[in-house]
């Protein structure tokens, strides 16, 4: 009847991606994509066009995950 329920314990991030925004040439949306490393043809969520995009370099990437702990840093004030 008068069961108690305990509050949730706050979940930390487990990971992290890094997103980027590539403005449409036809609309100006910009287009999110998870670190694109390869070169490749992407379709407008807004307009519906193909455009190609400039992928993002797979060592930057990589570097910015291993500095951040994979996303720890972002919560965690004594990282270093």
């Amino acid at each position: 009847m008068g069961e108690k329920k305990r509050p949730l314990t706050p979940v930390k991030p487990s990971g992290m991606e890094i997103i980027c925004f590539y403005p449409c040439p036809f609309c100006s949306r910009e287009v999110p994509l998870v670190s694109p490393t390869q070169p490749a043809m992407v379709r407008c969520d807004s307009c519906g066009k193909d455009f190609p995009i400039v992928p993002v370099d797979e060592r930057g990437v990589r570097f910015m995950k291993i500095m951040t702990g994979n996303g720890r840093s972002a919560v965690d004030p004594d990282f270093l």
